[in-house]
């Protein structure tokens, strides 16, 4: 009671990277936890990533003990793998692929509940009007869209048709649309908003979407399996009492009522990418709108 009650102190007063709880000298050492998560620019400001971390440790501390949480930088998505793979990083959550749950132990929750698979197109402000009218698929797939290289939608766009530009980076793109160069980029429903919010001349179609089956996990060190196995035991907690739909809600409901997913065109497509383990059938993890619009007859193929 004492280690929870010290670690919710430490949550209050905003300690950016761990539950400090004194630890007896009879007791093993704090479980460090090096993560590549993404930090706001107010260290003691909370991701929804490092909540929902944080809420999976401290549903533990009382059978796994105290941990201690150590920010790295942020790098490219294929550079964080690569590091996870050399044992320089404990952690990190990225959205799956067949080759990602190769270099990784993915812990098979989505934090976002399918939703980052639901995208919403992003066009300039003088386009909207024209780029509003695509009713099809077929329509949608004569337009060039961006998508960051090393992003696994980018693989998902291409093998569906799309004329997909390779971007190097998310900062990319506004120029990328500025220049048309591209027609289109697309971002997850509980992600675009913010972003889109601080760019003048750009905007979020509200007519239509694209959505295609998608899993965003924590990866965990190959060589960290106590990890995992602590990871995997805290989703079992918090999906049960409630804590994370609670959570969930909390950071990504007012992004969805405002992207008003039920009253868009979804434009469906397959995932190749999705591996074969990832858990369709179990009703807890997915949000209702991508369990019955997207997972219905879309599964990972052998």
């Amino acid at each position: 009671m004492k280690f929870a009650l010290l670690i919710l102190i430490g949550l209050l007063l905003g300690a950016p990277n761990c539950a400090q709880a004194q630890v007896p000298s009879t007791q093993a050492p704090p479980l460090l936890v090096r993560h590549a998560l993404a930090q706001e620019q107010n260290a003691k400001v909370l991701t929804y990533e490092q909540a929902v971390l944080r809420l999976l440790l401290d549903k533990t501390v009382a059978s796994h003990g105290p941990y201690l949480l150590q920010a790295t930088e942020v790098v490219s998505q294929n550079r964080a793998f690569l590091q996870l793979a050399a044992g320089e990083l404990d952690l990190l959550s990225s959205m799956s692929s067949r080759e990602r749950e190769t270099q990784g132990l993915p812990i098979r929750v989505c934090l976002y509940r399918g939703l980052l698979g639901v995208r919403l197109p992003i066009a300039l402000n003088q386009r909207r009007e024209q780029l509003e009218s695509v009713n099809t698929l077929q329509q949608a797939l004569a337009l060039r869209i961006g998508q960051v290289a090393d992003w696994p939608d980018t693989k998902v766009l291409s093998d569906n048709g799309w004329k997909v530009e390779r971007l190097p980076r998310l900062s990319t793109f506004p120029e990328m649309l500025k220049r048309e160069r591209i027609d289109l980029f697309a971002l997850g429903a509980i992600e675009v908003y913010p972003i889109i919010d601080t760019m003048p001349g750009l905007s979020v179609l509200d007519q239509w979407l694209i959505a295609y089956p998608a899993v965003f996990y924590f990866f965990v060190n190959p060589k960290q399996a106590a990890l995992a196995e602590r990871l995997r035991r805290g989703w079992d907690i918090v999906l049960a009492d409630g804590s994370f739909e609670a959570l969930f809600e909390h950071w990504v409901g007012p992004q969805l009522a405002r992207a008003r997913l039920n009253e868009r065109r979804w434009l469906i497509l397959k995932n190749p990418e999705l591996p074969p383990a990832t858990p369709l059938g179990d009703a807890r993890l997915w949000h209702p709108l991508v369990r019955n619009r997207v997972l219905a007859g879309n599964s990972p193929a052998p």
